[in-house]
């Protein structure tokens, strides 16, 4: 199976100026450690009873991953990492700020008790989005995603309360790769799950130049984080590197 790379207009079908970079999704080989990825699984399952949520969007999650999973900082902070993900997106990125939402591990089965995410467009700005687990026998759980404007595909979703096929693209997930996207006001979802079952780590990102291109406003962090321990990462990231890098934008 190969690998691809679609553009965000070729996913939206119009130029969009609110946007980080020209990167639609792409699946790359990670080349990250086996090990590495198996330990981060192997104490994602044992805190699953404890520290998974369902709480938006049909979707079970352990959030601030990192801070229970030390191997998912260390993945984090790896330089070989952001490296690759900065040469594909053709920006130089760097890790989301916001510690609940930095690293988050997903899980997605045809089980009510975890589900599969519903339609919705991110907040953050990019997200590189990596299997733990990716059972042999599941069908369904490929990144389906709305191909045209964000808006339409949400008047059409609630008019219809579906999307028609011929206008979703759908990317299947596969071990030993990771599909990185910018889905920031992009319509998407996972198909549902009939059979099996995928756990994934998810690892936010944003421009390093532009941190200010984001959409995750504060309803929808707090939707996922209502306790709002976040509060404070977020202002003084407005203050110390969103605010600053939009008023002196670099010269043209």
């Amino acid at each position: 199976m190969q690998n691809f790379y679609y553009s965000r207009c070729d996913i939206i079908q119009k130029p969009s100026y609110w946007k980080c970079c020209e990167l639609g999704a792409v699946r790359d080989d990670h080349q990250y450690s086996e090990r590495l990825l198996q330990t981060i699984l192997d104490k994602a399952n044992v805190i699953y009873n404890d520290l998974s949520e369902k709480r938006h969007l049909n979707l079970r999650y352990i959030r601030d991953a990192k801070k229970y999973i030390p191997e998912v900082e260390e993945l984090i902070n790896d330089r070989e990492r952001l490296d690759r993900l900065s040469e594909l997106a053709g920006i130089r990125v760097e890790t989301y700020p916001i510690g609940v939402i930095s690293s988050t591990i997903t899980f997605m089965s045809n089980d009510e008790m975890d589900g599969t995410v519903a339609w919705h467009a991110d907040g953050v700005p990019m997200t590189e989005m990596i299997p733990l687990e990716i059972s042999e026998n599941i069908k369904g759980g490929e990144l389906e995603i709305y191909r045209g404007d964000y808006e339409i595909g949400l008047a059409v979703l609630q008019k219809q309360q579906d999307i028609p096929k011929d206008q979703i693209l759908a990317l299947p997930h596969r071990t030993g790769c990771s599909i990185f996207a910018q889905l920031m006001r992009v319509l998407h979802r996972t198909a549902p799950i009939t059979k099996g079952r995928r756990v994934t780590l998810n690892l936010n990102v944003r421009s390093k130049q532009q941190p200010f291109v984001d959409d995750n406003h504060l309803y929808f962090l707090g939707a996922d984080n209502p306790d709002f321990e976040w509060i404070d990462d977020y202002i003084r990231d407005v203050k110390n590197k969103q605010l600053p890098a939009y008023m002196n934008p670099p010269s043209a």
